[in-house]
């Protein structure tokens, strides 16, 4: 009976519908209603355990390489830190100029986000600045 139980124990993230690959649809700039519509940016996030790893193309080409963060989502709460540029065959770069990060809507080095809507098929995310909207794959 008992290894019937051990067997059973399987690891999970505890990240519920977070987990998964998805690709940002929508911006909106809060500031002034504006509304830009990214799919053709080819800009995906990737969720999975502590990590997300940020995807993106240059002419419909990936590059290998990317960006990624430690995260800790608390509701309503979703926390982005130490983001760094991932290489595919060289080490990993920590990241100090937020510069880099705002064309993925990201604002600081440590982005705290407000989980508007997360479900098996849609995240909406809202920081000081902008609204992302994602649709999953």
């Amino acid at each position: 009976m008992g290894l019937l139980f051990v067997s059973c124990d399987l690891e999970t993230s505890g990240n519920g519908d977070l987990d998964g690959y998805w690709q940002m649809s929508q911006v909106d700039t809060l500031a002034t209603g504006g509304v830009a519509d990214t799919r053709e940016s080819l800009i995906y996030w990737g969720i999975q355990g502590n990590l997300l790893q940020i995807r993106y193309s240059e002419n419909n080409l990936y590059l290998g390489e990317g960006l990624l963060f430690r995260f800790e989502k608390k509701k309503p709460l979703l926390t982005l830190s130490s983001p760094m540029v991932h290489h595919l065959y060289e080490t990993d770069e920590p990241i100090d100029d937020v510069e880099v990060l705002k064309p993925f809507g990201i604002y600081r080095l440590e982005e705290v986000f407000s989980i508007d809507r997360l479900d098996d098929k849609y995240m909406v995310l809202t920081n000081d600045v902008l609204r992302l909207h994602f649709r999953k794959y």
